[in-house]
């Protein structure tokens, strides 16, 4: 139905249609303005995400770097066992690191930490410890058994019945009621008597022989 110009209805329907366009005008004004600030959000988004991921990767780098400087200052003895122990940690963090790395190849700032990690690894090669020399325990001087003396000194030789006789007295007594007469193949004190060679009585004990003077009277 046409509206008959200078009509009420006819200014109605002029102004139905001035309000569609203005409304259409500012949905079409909020989806562009909306649309680029989604843009920019998610640029901003794509610029912040690699320096957040290069400040975590830089930290966990230092993070290994301080681990291999304390792992390196430990004492050369370190048991084996432990050593590789600690070894494979740091080998599996810095395969984490690597794959972190590895999601973004053409930044340069993930380029330097790249290299840095190389360092790394280049120095946890060189950590490995150095078996000490091994000390090979001295062998104890053998001790020269001290010779053995007899507990006895010969005063004389006594001749009885044909036969010959040396008689001693113990070292520490001059007591003649304890002197003792010995023929040859009797002993005293383990010292037996092997033989009496003119003015020299002949004792053995064990392996030690002792030709002992026979004083003149």
């Amino acid at each position: 139905m046409t509206a008959i110009p200078g009509t009420p209805q006819h200014r109605r329907l002029q102004l139905l249609h001035v309000a569609a366009a203005t409304w259409v005008l500012l949905v079409s004004a909020t989806v562009v303005i909306d649309h680029v600030a989604l843009s920019n959000l998610a640029d901003e988004s794509k610029d912040r995400t690699p320096a957040m991921r290069i400040a975590v990767l830089e930290g966990r780098l230092d993070d290994l770097a301080q681990q291999l400087d304390q792992h390196r200052q430990r004492p050369t003895a370190l048991p084996q066992t432990r050593y590789e122990s600690e070894r494979r940690a740091l080998d599996q963090r810095i395969a984490a690191v690597e794959a972190a790395l590895g999601e973004h190849p053409t930044t340069d700032a993930l380029q330097s930490l790249l290299a840095r990690l190389e360092r790394i690894e280049a120095r946890l090669a060189t950590a490995r410890p150095t078996p000490s020399a091994s000390v090979r325990p001295r062998a104890p001087t053998p001790v020269k058994p001290r010779p053995v003396e007899p507990a006895f000194r010969v005063i004389g030789v006594d001749l009885r019945a044909g036969e010959r006789f040396v008689a001693i007295l113990p070292t520490n007594t001059a007591a003649l009621e304890q002197v003792r007469l010995l023929r040859p193949g009797e002993a005293e004190a383990g010292w037996r008597l092997e033989a009496i060679e003119g003015g020299t009585a002949v004792f053995r004990h064990g392996d030690e022989t002792r030709r002992l003077i026979v004083p003149e009277r």
